[in-house]
C-alpha cells in the first residue's frame, strides 16, 4: 500500500498525495450528498483512499468516482472503491472504451507512443481489474460541483474538471508539474497525440483561472496561465527552429 498525505487544495477540494511508483494524486470533493472522487490510484490503493475518508467529516461517502482518463495510475482502483462505496463510475463517451480495456495504442497517432502503450498494455494495463463506466459525461456538463471541460491529446477522451465556486482546475495529466518545469508528457510515449495535447494545455489557460492542480506534481498558483503560455511556445519556437 503507497504513503498517502492529505493536502487540502481549496474549500471544497482535497488531494490524496501518493507516492508508490511515483507520485500521483487523487481528489475528494465536497458536495451536499457526499464526496466526490476524482481518480483512483493504482490497483491496491483503494485501501489508503477509503481509510482517508473516514477522516472526513459527515457525509463522507463517496458517491461518484470520476476517472479523468484510462491510463492505470488513475483507474487501477476505481471497480475497488466504487464497489466499496456504492459510488457511480463516470468518464468522458470518448475515454470510457479505454477504461474498459480496449488498448490505448489504438488511438496513438505516431509510432513512437503506439509501441509505448502497446507495451505499456501488455506488461501492465491489461491486467488491471474490470472497470465498468455507468455514467458519461461531456463538454459542460456539472456534476458535484465540477464542470467538465475536454481535455485531449495525452488520452483521447481526457477531462478536466472546474470547481467554479472555488476557482480551481484539476487538470488531470493535461498539465504535469515536476521540478518546476511543466508539460504534458514526462514519460516519452505515454501521450497519443501532442499536437491535441498541446491545444488542451491552451485552452486550459484560457480557462480564467489561475489555480490549476495536476495529478502529477505541486499545484501551480497564480501564474499558471502565463506559465502554460511560455511552454507552448517555447514548443513552438524550438519547431520552427
Amino acid at each position: 500500500m503507497p504513503i498517502a498525505r492529505i493536502r487540502k487544495v481549496s474549500p471544497s477540494i482535497t488531494a490524496i498525495d501518493m507516492n508508490g511508483p511515483f507520485q500521483v494524486a487523487v481528489f475528494l470533493v465536497r458536495h451536499e450528498r457526499g464526496l466526490a472522487l476524482v481518480d483512483a490510484g493504482f490497483p491496491g490503493w483503494h485501501y489508503a483512499v477509503l481509510a482517508a475518508v473516514e477522516s472526513f467529516p459527515w457525509p463522507n461517502r463517496i458517491t461518484h468516482v470520476i476517472l479523468t482518463h484510462a491510463h492505470a495510475d488513475h483507474v487501477g482502483s476505481a471497480s475497488q472503491i466504487a464497489s466499496a462505496a456504492g459510488a457511480e463510475i463516470v468518464a468522458s463517451a470518448a475515454e470510457k472504451p479505454f477504461i474498459e480495456g480496449v488498448p490505448l495504442a489504438r488511438a496513438a497517432r505516431d509510432l513512437l507512443p503506439r509501441l509505448v502503450l502497446r507495451v505499456n498494455h501488455f506488461l501492465g494495463r491489461r491486467r488491471l481489474p474490470v472497470t465498468r463506466v455507468g455514467r458519461v459525461v461531456a463538454e459542460g456538463d456539472v456534476l458535484c460541483g465540477l464542470r467538465v471541460v475536454a481535455a485531449p491529446g495525452h488520452t483521447p477522451g481526457q477531462i478536466a474538471l472546474v470547481h467554479d465556486e472555488d476557482g480551481v482546475v484539476l487538470c488531470a495529466d493535461a498539465v504535469f508539474n515536476f521540478g518546476q518545469q511543466i508539460g504534458h508528457d514526462p514519460v516519452p510515449g505515454m501521450t497519443v497525440d501532442a499536437r491535441q495535447a498541446e491545444g488542451s494545455m491552451a485552452r486550459i489557460a484560457e480557462l480564467g483561472v489561475d489555480h490549476i492542480v495536476p495529478s502529477h506534481g505541486p499545484p501551480i498558483v497564480g501564474d499558471a496561465p502565463a506559465r502554460i503560455r511560455s511552454f507552448l511556445e517555447g514548443r513552438r519556437a524550438r519547431r520552427s527552429a
